[in-house]
């Protein structure tokens, strides 16, 4: 009675309350009684209700003065203190006891079961070195020979293992190396050159970071570099026989892998010479079948043939690709057929395409995957005309009945949330219609039902990822294919062969309008060119040319690009002046002014010739440039410069700055005579010196002040031209 004497205050509780505060004690009593170390997933649970017990007898101690609740007090507050005393013993030590119960399911060949209480005896304590040693021997059984040597490396250098507990890992570390080293090389002897390279890789992973010093890194690199040079030679020795038996498509692709193998493997591949061979046989067959094909019926044909060759010839290069370029152009029937610069862009840019990011559903070649997508539309989505498409789960949920009728509601409501698109809460339904089902015939029900409904989703995200194509909304059509792959691999349908069938008819035609979009971006491409070219700002306009060659889509993606090609013909002169122009200012600023006025003439020179003033290049003449200047004697000193490196036209004009200076056109007639004279006289090809005589005759022929030039020039022209036309 001294204690209750001692409560904190009495209280008065009702029947009713007096009972809810007995229950409330005895669900406590029964939760803590079944505390028990031997579940050990359950301890994290056994400490939090032993804590919310704790928590409970302080709520009610303001209640032991009554005689029954003080019972219930004293039992659940005895449970509670065994309870902690359990927990604080087993927590500290659920490391080692999965471990324990590890080795024991190992024992009876539980693997399986095994590794999971290996995973938690981790978890629990990160460092047991024991349970680390374990899962590196099983990880030693998968072949996963880095992370096996990782996990071994990692107890020697952080757990403090005991003497006996490192020798262990010791020894399973030399055994993973030797044992694999072993396997590369029995592999290598029998030919399996790509299984040995891939034990071997591991191993020279394993190297960088070897604990005990037991790998050999030159044994290794020695082996992989046989591997790489086998590989390469199995590769050749493919194309060889894909030629032998004419498949020369094969044979192409081989030498493209090929190459791509060599380019990444370069310093272990020692012997190229079979290479070249081969190359020269694909790229000559190609060149046969394209000389042979009607260019009007085989336009396409022949030129993926040819643009096929000339990319082969380029992974040979020298004399080889330059005859094989002279050939093509002689097929083409043009004498520049290619550019070399804009097909090295071309060639470096990846094709890019969903079928090309998801090849794990093209199986076969679909020649009108458009077709194709109109009947698995017709088959699995709904429309004002298809209202029940006969492979939906609309249709199955009203044909298949199961002995369970909540599982046969499951399936409506599953078709119910499936007509709104709600796929993850129709997938949701379908899992508690799993639940439910108890016998085989259920269960199978349910799985076909699964498959109906994975099918339909395919389908219809895969019609939402089309149409955002055809909007342009790229991003949307990436996640919405992303998202259908997940649930493909996650519900493991991928070799499902409606689903592969629905998938590679959706990326071809996805791939297909993608297809449409890249010409149109390339067609914009050549207005905005076109606007550049209008404006004189050529780097601009050759900037979107080079980003006009690096479009492409998937394999299959044919692009007009012969537009492009042409503009870059069209503005490789105008460049090419303005690199001029700017080297030529340049000195200039240095205050080099004589090498400045030599090197304009030559701009000028190059200006005329090609006749830039027709694509409206901006230039200021030489003749205005001096004049600017208003100095006469620059000008007559650039004039005999310009004479004395026999750049006439350039010295005539120097001469002419003095006309807008207001000199007469006699005070000038001795130079203007001598220009005239080493000009006709001067030797360049034929239709190089008609062309200039043109140039000579419109530009001053109706000009007095230059009568002394004209007269000197015409007059020589003619004994230039008996003697030498």
């Amino acid at each position: 009675m001294c204690f209750l004497s001692s409560s904190v205050y009495s209280q008065t509780l009702s029947a009713t309350q007096k009972k809810d505060i007995l229950t409330s004690f005895d669900k406590q009593i029964k939760t803590i009684t079944a505390v028990s170390s031997e579940n050990l997933d359950m301890m994290p649970v056994y400490n939090y209700q032993v804590s919310k017990a704790e928590d409970f007898l302080k709520e009610n101690e303001t209640y032991i003065s009554d005689k029954e609740i003080y019972a219930k007090y004293v039992e659940l507050k005895t449970v509670v203190k065994q309870s902690k005393e359990l927990l604080s013993f087993v927590t500290p030590r659920i490391s080692d006891m999965y471990y324990i119960k590890a080795v024991n399911l190992l024992s009876s060949n539980k693997k399986q079961e095994a590794y999971e209480c290996l995973l938690k005896s981790e978890k629990a304590n990160p460092n047991n070195v024991m349970t680390n040693y374990e899962l590196a021997k099983i990880s030693l059984d998968s072949s996963q020979i880095v992370l096996t040597a990782k996990r071994l490396s990692n107890v020697l250098a952080k757990m403090q293992p005991s003497e006996e507990e490192s020798l262990l890992c010791k020894n399973m570390l030399a055994f993973n190396y030797d044992k694999n080293l072993l396997q590369s090389m029995a592999y290598i002897k029998q030919g399996k050159y790509a299984y040995a390279y891939d034990i071997l890789n591991e191993l020279e992973n394993v190297c960088k970071f070897d604990a005990i010093n037991v790998c050999q890194p030159n044994v290794v690199k020695k082996n992989l570099d046989i591997c790489k040079q086998g590989i390469y030679d199995n590769h050749i020795d493919i194309t060889k026989r894909a030629i032998k038996i004419g498949d020369m498509k094969v044979a192409g692709d081989f030498v493209e892998n090929t190459y791509d193998y060599f380019q990444r493997n370069r310093e272990s591949i020692k012997e190229t010479d079979s290479f070249d061979d081969v190359v020269n046989k694909v790229v000559n067959s190609y060149l046969a079948q394209a000389k042979t094909m009607n260019q009007s019926r085989n336009a396409q044909a022949r030129a993926d043939l040819l643009a096929k060759a000339r990319e082969l010839s380029a992974m040979v290069g020298g004399d080889f690709e330059q005859g094989v370029l002279k050939q093509i152009a002689s097929i083409q029937g043009t004498i520049n057929p290619t550019d070399t610069k804009l097909d090295s862009i071309e060639n470096l840019a990846q094709n890019k395409g969903y079928t090309l990011d998801y090849p794990q559903y093209i199986k076969d070649t679909i020649s009108e995957p458009q077709k194709q997508v109109e009947q698995i539309e017709n088959d699995y989505i709904e429309s004002s005309q298809n209202k029940f498409p006969k492979e939906s789960v609309a249709v199955a949920s009203t044909k298949v009945k199961t002995i369970d009728k909540a599982i046969d509601d499951k399936f409506y409501e599953t078709r119910t949330y499936m007509q709104v698109n709600n796929y993850e809460k129709a997938l949701e339904v379908l899992e508690k219609a799993n639940r439910l089902a108890k016998i085989e015939g259920d269960k199978q029900a349910v799985e076909n039902m699964y498959k109906r409904a994975i099918r339909e989703i395919t389908a219809k995200r895969m019609s939402q990822a089309e149409y955002a194509i055809f909007e342009g909304n790229v991003g949307k059509a990436d996640s919405l294919v992303a998202l259908t792959d997940d649930l493909i691999t996650e519900y493991k349908m991928k070799e499902d062969t409606a689903i592969v069938r629905i998938m590679n008819s959706y990326l071809r035609a996805i791939d297909d309008k993608v297809c449409s979009k890249k010409q149109d971006e390339i067609n914009v491409l050549v207005y905005d060119i076109l606007e550049c070219i209008r404006k004189n700002d050529f780097f601009t306009a050759e900037a979107y040319i080079n980003k006009a060659m690096e479009i492409k889509g998937n394999n299959e993606c044919r692009l007009d690009k012969q537009r492009v090609r042409s503009l870059k013909r069209q503005i490789e002169e105008p460049l090419q002046y303005i690199e001029m122009k700017q080297q030529t200012e340049d000195y200039l600023t240095q205050g080099d002014t004589m090498r400045y006025f030599l090197e304009y003439s030559k701009l000028e020179y190059f200006y005329n010739t090609h006749k830039l003033g027709e694509m409206s290049v901006q230039h200021q003449g030489l003749r205005t440039v001096l004049y600017g200047m208003n100095d006469d004697n620059l000008s007559i000193k650039i004039a005999e410069n310009l004479i004395k490196y026999q750049q006439y036209e350039g010295a005539l004009e120097a001469i002419g700055s003095l006309k807008e200076m207001g000199y007469k056109s006699k005070h000038t007639k001795k130079i203007q005579k001598r220009i005239g004279n080493m000009m006709s006289m001067q030797e360049l090809k034929r239709q190089e010196k008609i062309s200039q005589n043109y140039r000579m005759e419109d530009k001053y022929n109706n000009d007095k002040w230059f009568k002394f030039f004209l007269k000197s020039y015409k007059k020589n022209f003619i004994k230039y031209q008996k003697m030498s036309f």
